[in-house]
């Protein structure tokens, strides 16, 4: 979506829509597959030295299963407020030195900040065990590992120390 601040009259609201394309995009696989949807609907409102944007995205992503590691289809819904300034030194707006600019980054971040970082499939259930691997709790695996001998110190269990101080 492409916002031009010269066309945008001072302190007036104006009304945008676009469908934006992230087919293109290479997402990491262990989280996100793609997004194959998303639609903005944006107000924008320019100040003096402060462009104001609220954002309504509608997306559909793909992600990854935390159990089954297969895809998830997940709608999204989002509504946001993006504020831009040509002034690099403010912090509470993001830079942006250009007349014409792209804010299709801005709305992917915010699509991805949406995605939970654990996705599970509706009636997905977490495999108890399988080909070389097993389910246990955090206590019982500490337990484990703490009665459990290093293999590489075994021979040494073997040998005897006489101490003898004559």
């Amino acid at each position: 979506m492409r916002i031009n601040r010269q066309i945008l009259p001072l302190e007036k609201e104006i009304s945008l829509s676009e469908d934006i394309d992230f087919s293109a995009m290479k997402f990491d696989q262990n989280f996100l597959r793609r997004i194959t949807f998303c639609h903005v609907e944006a107000k924008a409102c320019q100040y003096h030295d402060l462009l104001r944007v609220i954002v309504n995205i509608r997306a559909n992503v793909v992600a990854v299963s935390a159990y089954s590691l297969k895809d998830v289809k997940l709608p999204l819904k989002l509504r946001d407020e993006l504020i831009f300034s040509d002034d690099e030194n403010d912090e509470s707006a993001f830079y942006e030195p250009d007349n014409v600019f792209v804010i299709d980054e801005y709305i992917l971040g915010l699509i991805l900040a949406a995605v939970p970082s654990k996705v599970v499939n509706k009636g997905e259930k977490l495999p108890s065990d399988g080909s070389d691997y097993r389910i246990i709790s955090e206590e019982d695996f500490l337990k484990e590992k703490k009665e459990k001998r290093d293999p590489r110190w075994q021979k040494l269990d073997s040998v005897k120390i006489n101490n003898d101080d004559n």
